[in-house]
């Protein structure tokens, strides 16, 4: 059993624990909202990083034009290259700042709509910074100051360190990665929440505890998902639309992907219901309130079992051939018949007998077939299954038989045993005087007599 923050998962089964909302958002403003996490960030400046999350504001941000700056990451201490802050500043654009210096982009980024930033900062690079909007690259280039990263204060978003400069709108999604991540990363993942964490995700903040505009009074926690360094909420009113868990942007639900095949008998049901009864390849999906939701692909091959039973007088065989028999008497309780385990069957008792039909995991029992069986019916149907030549004879003669024989007694007219030869399917009769004599045979279906003339 494994417990993940709210949500208990147990092998089998789900059950969730407090309810979470799907797609909302945190709502800042200048008084005094943020959150302060307890991850304690990338110190230093030679281990590469990436800070990505969404942002939706209409405030005005450029100092040119009346506005100052609005935090939407930062973390660090408060020295010449030793904090590393995500913000949005000059010409209302995102910039990347370190104590001393910084970088700006050039896009402004509050229009009122919803917009995934990120800067991502690789030592190894000629061009160490990178700002990015909507998957675009808006700026890259260096600072003047060395990068020196400090650990005074924990990773805080919505505002900066020094507790100025309050991001005024929405924040969501909030990812710290420990690594460089490229154009193709952030572009092709910005839309989608995650749900099996990628590797190099150190920090991840969803943002999805609160309902949108209710009263989400107590919910002052926001989970990171990448690990136990939660956040903290100070400043917020939690009802209402400001200050409050608000709708945040349109992304699709991170999904548990797993495949299930395997061969299966008859109709498949899934856990939500959908039912299946035909080969193939065929997708469901799992939906919980914590944005993990599970797409199962299920390649499916069913398996036929054919169970039809022919009759061919006494004789009962299967149409399949090349699966497993197991003939069984169904006036014995459906008794399994020892050694009755080909495709074919010739009952020796009066009965019904039916067939037990196996082909890999599936298994299917026929109906119960009647056969009738008579000491002459049964005597014919033996004696067309064994042959003693010569006959006439000299007195050296074969048997000839599919058939188990247990002995062979010869008889003379007057019903005196005069020979006997076990189970040998030669018999020697050169002792025997001239006449007419006949061989009981016994076998595993029954006894037979053949009349032998000696010469």
């Amino acid at each position: 059993m494994l417990r993940i923050k709210n949500t208990l998962f147990v092998a089998g089964s789900f059950l969730c624990f407090g309810a979470f909302s799907q797609n909302t958002a945190l709502h800042f403003d200048s008084l005094s909202t943020y959150v302060q996490t307890t991850y304690p960030g990338i110190s230093g400046g030679t281990q590469a990083r990436t800070i990505e999350a969404w942002i939706k504001t209409t405030s005005n941000y450029n100092p040119t034009a009346g506005g100052k700056q609005g935090v939407i990451a930062d973390y660090g201490s408060f020295t010449t290259g030793g904090r590393f802050t995500f913000c949005v500043l000059w010409s209302n654009a995102i910039r990347i700042e370190v104590g001393g210096n910084g970088l700006s982009g050039n896009i402004a980024v509050n229009d009122g709509n919803w917009h995934h930033v990120a800067v991502v900062y690789n030592p190894s690079a000629t061009n160490k910074y990178s700002l990015y909007v909507d998957s675009v690259l808006d700026a890259t280039g260096n600072l003047t100051v060395t990068t020196n990263t400090g650990s005074t204060t924990k990773l805080r978003i919505g505002r900066r360190i020094d507790g100025v400069n309050n991001f005024r709108g929405e924040i969501d999604e909030v990812r710290f990665f420990n690594y460089s991540r490229t154009l193709a990363q952030i572009g092709g993942e910005r839309n989608t929440e995650y749900c099996t964490l990628p590797s190099g995700l150190v920090a991840y903040y969803k943002l999805n505890e609160g309902v949108a505009n209710a009263n989400n009074t107590g919910k002052t926690i926001a989970i990171n998902y990448a690990g136990n360094q939660d956040g903290t909420l100070t400043g917020f009113l939690l009802t209402g639309t400001t200050r409050n868990w608000v709708a945040g942007p349109n992304l699709s639900p991170g999904l548990n992907k797993s495949i299930f095949k395997d061969s299966v008998c008859n109709a498949y049901t899934t856990s939500t219901g959908k039912v299946f009864t035909s080969t193939g390849i065929y997708y469901d999906t799992l939906t919980n309130s914590v944005m993990c939701d599970s797409m199962v692909k299920y390649d499916l091959t069913f398996v036929t079992v054919d169970d039809s039973v022919y009759k061919t007088g006494n004789k009962l065989s299967s149409y399949d051939r090349w699966a497993s028999h197991q003939w069984i008497d169904c006036n014995n309780g459906t008794a399994l018949i020892s050694g009755a385990t080909n495709w074919n069957y010739t009952p020796t008792v009066t009965g019904n007998y039916a067939v037990i039909v196996t082909k890999g995991n599936c298994v299917d029992t026929s109906d119960c077939f009647a056969v009738t069986i008579s000491t002459t019916s049964l005597n014919e149907e033996i004696n067309k299954e064994i042959k003693l030549f010569p006959n006439p004879t000299n007195g050296m003669m074969t048997l000839s038989t599919d058939l188990l024989i247990r002995s062979i007694i010869i008889i003379d007219v007057t019903g005196k045993v005069v020979s006997t030869s076990s189970k040998s399917v030669n018999l020697d009769l050169t002792k025997l005087p001239k006449g007419i004599y006949f061989a009981k045979i016994q076998t595993n279906k029954g006894i037979v007599f053949k009349k032998i003339l000696k010469e």
